[in-house]
């Protein structure tokens, strides 16, 4: 879109986690800040907060959010994009208090023990009683989702499980944020993504984008003509270790970063949609997750969407997350696989 309009000029970029830098979170025209900025802004933040009481800095998210905020303002981006960490009520990046757009992509239960809504907090909408002990649900998924919404700021949001969209609509109905559910047209899905869940965000990327020019950008160009640019951009749209497929000599890559049981199965619809699995290659599995999320589970939404397609590994290899000193970078840190 900057290419063919000048508009925006500069476009903000804080997403996370990093695959290989930290700096790949903090971007500006889809390129990540420079080593020499990243150490520039990071100590002039961290020396005001250094005196502090340790307990009243920030944690490692918030102070690369902090630092984002600084960057961008002092670099006068003339958009700025910002993915939630966990969740979004209580998210560290839900201090923007009038955005111009806001949007939610396809739910799935992830982060269960940080987005559990409280029993004593559970608005009587809810369908379940969130008892003491019970699983966090898609209610409370979408409930914690749906903190980013503002009063009188435009809110999409991609179809989702009823349960959710229905919290999703009461929690934008008590905001004041006019709520509008996205599907792919029929454009966005000759693109030929990796699969409808791709092709359903996809949409929703360019609704955002459409209302965010609606609202900044009719002095700076023609709308009509910009949407022109949607699927071209789309198409071309790339990000690492997302249904990412890879020549490294002999072999070939199919890398994917799902971590929830439901983006899982999308991987191995995408791997089974993708690859060759009818010739007579081994095929291996390369399964590493972090954090406290029930292994066993993702294996077996992986496996079940594999079956389904009548997809088989040979081989599995589980890796441990183990950090070394690799010396690539100051201060970079790897994963190894052990």
């Amino acid at each position: 879109m900057r290419v063919r309009t000048s508009y925006p000029a500069k476009v903000g970029l804080y997403t996370s986690p990093h695959i290989k830098n930290v700096r790949e979170r903090i971007q500006i025209n889809s390129v990540p800040i420079s080593e020499e900025m990243f150490a520039g802004y990071f100590f002039q933040i961290w020396d005001k907060i250094a005196p502090l009481d340790p307990c009243a800095r920030p944690g490692y998210f918030g102070f690369l959010t902090l630092m984002s905020f600084d960057i961008f303002l002092r670099e006068r981006v003339t958009m700025a994009i910002y993915e939630t960490g966990i969740g979004g009520e209580y998210d560290t990046t839900n201090v923007i208090q009038s955005p111009v757009v806001t949007g939610i992509t396809s739910l799935g239960i992830d982060h269960e023990k940080t987005l559990k809504v409280p029993i004593e907090q559970r608005p009587t909408y809810f369908t379940t009683r969130g008892v003491a002990g019970s699983r966090t649900d898609i209610e409370d998924i979408a409930w914690h989702k749906a903190g980013i919404f503002k009063p009188g700021r435009p809110a999409f949001s991609v179809r989702q499980q009823p349960r959710a969209e229905d919290i999703l609509r009461k929690r934008a109905e008590e905001r004041g944020a006019p709520l509008s559910f996205i599907e792919a047209s029929p454009e966005v899905l000759a693109i030929n993504l990796p699969s409808r869940v791709h092709s359903n965000n996809a949409a929703l990327a360019a609704a955002l984008v459409e209302a965010f020019l609606e609202s900044k950008a009719a002095v700076h160009m023609d709308i009509a003509k910009g949407k022109e640019t949607f699927a071209r951009g789309l198409k071309n749209a790339r990000l690492p270790g997302r249904c990412q497929h890879l020549k490294k000599g002999p072999h070939e890559w199919y890398i994917d970063g799902a971590h929830t049981e439901d983006s899982l199965a999308v991987a191995g619809h995408w791997f089974a949609g993708t690859a060759d699995t009818s010739s007579s290659e081994i095929s291996i599995l390369i399964f590493n997750h972090q954090s406290q999320r029930d292994g066993d589970a993702l294996l077996i939404s992986l496996s079940k969407s594999l079956q389904s397609h009548k997809v088989t590994m040979n081989y599995a290899i589980f890796c441990t997350n183990t950090l070394q000193d690799k010396g690539a970078e100051r201060g970079g840190k790897t994963h190894s696989i052990v």
